[in-house]
Order: C-alpha cells, then sequence, then structure tokens
C-alpha cells in the first residue's frame, strides 16, 4: 500500500475537520461579542480549507465535473438511507435526544440535497449525451470472503472455537425475540378469536375450529413474515458490507486513513493509532472485518438467519396459539371462556419468567410485564370481536 497516498488522506481528513471546528470556534466567538478572535479563527479556517483541496487534488479526487456529480449523488444517497438513520436509531436507543436530532436535521437537508444533485446530474448527462450511470457491480461473496487467507496464529489458536461458541449461543438467545414475539401473539390472537366465537355461537366445534384455522393461518403467516423480514435485513447488511468491500479493494489508502482517524477518536495518539490499523491491515480478511464493525455496526459472521428465525416464529406462534383452544377440547359451556383466558394469562406470565432466564432480569417483573401486556391486548382484542358485531348487527344464534 502506497504510504504517501495514506497520509495524504489523513492530511486530509485532518484538514478538513480543523476547517469545520474553526469555524465553529469563530462563530462562537462571534456570539460572545469578540470579533478579533473570531476573524482569526474564520482566516485559518480557510487556510485549512485550502490545505485540504491541495491533498484531495493530489491524490487524484477532484474529478471532472459528470463524474463528480456522480460520486456526490452516491454519496448523499449513503447519508439519507443508512448512515443518517442508523445513527439516529442508535441515539434515541441510548436517550441522546440532542443528538437524534442533529442527525434528523442534518439527514433532511441532505435529502433536499440529493434531490437537488439528482436532477442536476440528470439534465448534466443529457446535454453531455452521456448514458445514466449503472451503479457499479460490487464483489463477488467469493472475493469478498477471499480478500486474504486466515492468520496462522488466529487458525491454530484453539480458543477460537470456544469463541464461535460463544458466539452461536448468543446468536441462538437473540432468538428469545422470536419466541417471545410468537408465543405472546399466538396466546392473544387465538384466546380472542376463541373468545369471540364462542361468545357469538356457544357452538364448541365451531369455536375449535375457528381457533385452530386462526392458529394455522397466523403461523404461516408471522412465520413467512419474520423470513422476509429477517432477509431483507440479512441482504441490507451484505450489500453494505460488499460495499465497504469494493471500497477498500479500489481505494485502500483512504481506508487506511478512516481506520487511523476512527482509532484516534477513540483516544489512543496518532502514533499508536497507526500503528494499530497497519497491524490491522496487514491482513485484509480482518481490515474488512473492523471497518465493518467500526463504520457500519455489522459482523460478516453474525448475518441473520432468515430460515431459522421463520421456524423460531412459526412454531412459537403455533405453540401459544394451542394452549387457549385445550379447554374447548372439554367444555361445551360459556365457562370454558374464562378457562381459557387463566390458562392464557398464566402462560404469559410463564413466557415472561423464561424471558427473564435467558436475559437476566428479574423474574416476577419480567413476568408480570409479558401478562400484563399480553393480557391488556388480548382483552382489547376480545371486546372488538364482540361489539364490532353488535355495531352491525353481525351476532349469530347457534
Amino acid at each position: 500500500m502506497d504510504k504517501t497516498a495514506r497520509n495524504l488522506w489523513v492530511a486530509f481528513l485532518e484538514e478538513a475537520k480543523a476547517n469545520r471546528v474553526y469555524t465553529a470556534f469563530g462563530i462562537r466567538a462571534m456570539e460572545e461579542n469578540h470579533p478579533e478572535i473570531a476573524q482569526l479563527f474564520f482566516e485559518v479556517a480557510g487556510a485549512e480549507t485550502a490545505h485540504a483541496i491541495s491533498h484531495l487534488k493530489v491524490v487524484g479526487q477532484i474529478k471532472s465535473t459528470l463524474e463528480n456529480l456522480r460520486f456526490i449523488v452516491e454519496s448523499e444517497r449513503f447519508e439519507t438511507g443508512r448512515l443518517y438513520p442508523k445513527m439516529i436509531q442508535e441515539a434515541l436507543y441510548e436517550g441522546r435526544t440532542d443528538a437524534a436530532e442533529t442527525f434528523r436535521m442534518a439527514m433532511n437537508r441532505e435529502h433536499y440535497h440529493l434531490g437537488l444533485f439528482t436532477e442536476a446530474l440528470k439534465e448534466f448527462e443529457g446535454k453531455l449525451g452521456a448514458p445514466p450511470r449503472t451503479p457499479a457491480a460490487l464483489p463477488s461473496k467469493a472475493k469478498t470472503e477471499d480478500l486474504a487467507p486466515a492468520r496462522p496464529e488466529i487458525r491454530n489458536n484453539p480458543s477460537v472455537p470456544e469463541v464461535k461458541e460463544e458466539k452461536g449461543r448468543i446468536a441462538t438467545l437473540e432468538r428469545i425475540r422470536e419466541v417471545v414475539f410468537g408465543m405472546q401473539d399466538g396466546l392473544v390472537s387465538t384466546v380472542a378469536v376463541a373468545a369471540s366465537v364462542m361468545a357469538a355461537t356457544s357452538h364448541r366445534p365451531i369455536v375449535f375450529v375457528a381457533g385452530l384455522t386462526s392458529a394455522m393461518a397466523g403461523t404461516i403467516a408471522m412465520g413467512t413474515g419474520s423470513y422476509l423480514a429477517s432477509k431483507a435485513e440479512k441482504d441490507l447488511h451484505s450489500a453494505e458490507i460488499e460495499k465497504e468491500a469494493r471500497e477498500l479493494a479500489t481505494n485502500p489508502e483512504e481506508e487506511m486513513a478512516e481506520l487511523i482517524e476512527l482509532y484516534q477518536q477513540e483516544g489512543l495518539t496518532m502514533d499508536e493509532a497507526e500503528r494499530l490499523a497497519e497491524r490491522v491491515a496487514s491482513d485484509r480478511k480482518l481490515w474488512l472485518r473492523t471497518l465493518t464493525e467500526k463504520e457500519l455496526g455489522l459482523t460478516p459472521e453474525d448475518l441473520a438467519s432468515p430460515t431459522k428465525d421463520a421456524l423460531t416464529m412459526g412454531v412459537s406462534f403455533m405453540l401459544g396459539a394451542i394452549v387457549p383452544l385445550v379447554p374447548y377440547l372439554f367444555i361445551g359451556t360459556m365457562t370454558a371462556i374464562g378457562v381459557s383466558i387463566a390458562i392464557t394469562v398464566a402462560t404469559l406470565f410463564v413466557v415472561g419468567l423464561v424471558k427473564a432466564r435467558v436475559t437476566g432480569k428479574h423474574p416476577l417483573r419480567a413476568g408480570l410485564e409479558v401478562m400484563i401486556i399480553g393480557t391488556g391486548s388480548g382483552l382489547l382484542g376480545y371486546l372488538i370481536g364482540t361489539v364490532l358485531p353488535q355495531v352491525f348487527g353481525l351476532t349469530m344464534t347457534p
């Protein structure tokens, strides 16, 4: 790898960052009524811009207007479609509403900029008679995975199987989401259907057939829905990893500069960041994994498994759906409704206990949480199922 090219990218990133920081400092100085200090910050910020542009020219990144427009459209699409939505989600998860707001404001403006640049590119291509460029093909999966052979010291390390097993264990435990979701939905939807039909007809066979039909339809819907959602997530993440692999293959110096910058943001000095980045870059597979983890928050080995997610969701839904129907096999009176609801509420509490055992949360609190939420949604469904038929005059007689 060309170290000078890498250094040019590092210098460009530092100068560009300094320009924004000095400009912000100048604005603050103006707000505090120190115009002479503000002027100094603004002048130096302008010099940093000149330095950054000079570095960018030398690395060959300032190209023709057509190429520049195409580059900026692709960059704006990435920011609005991937970068900022992910940042907003993470900020809200961590309770940083201030950060989420500044990300959202920037994203909204980037959407506007994307529209302007897209229209400008379309008009410019028409003016030049240039055909619209199709997106560049991404490297094949084989190329991405074969960027470099596995390092011998890692391949022969006896602790690696244990690490892989631990990752597999965590991935399995993470399916608690599908288990809880499927069980809760199966319990609640089926108890509501069965109770509603029983209240309307008082006919046990009809109740059981309606409940079983609802359970089967729900199992198929939840399973396929989980599969499609999981596959869409996996395809999206794979595309982002492939894009990062392409960037690493076509412009390693820029990627190295970005990695050094990331390490500096984590508190390392420039020398420490360079040494660590060079060690990581000695293994292309490790380099790609590090970039995807730090820039995208993704790990190639931890992509979703659509089939496993779908099976977990479908089986969980069916198991949950069967529970409320059991009383109707033995009780032919309206008492079956109460028994079915009681069994369902108890099962919801057990689901909460299982969740607590997996997640390490307080058992009673977790059990009550799932039970209360599930019972509330089931009660609402029952009320809708009994009130709406009466409103529309659709009540049935046995």
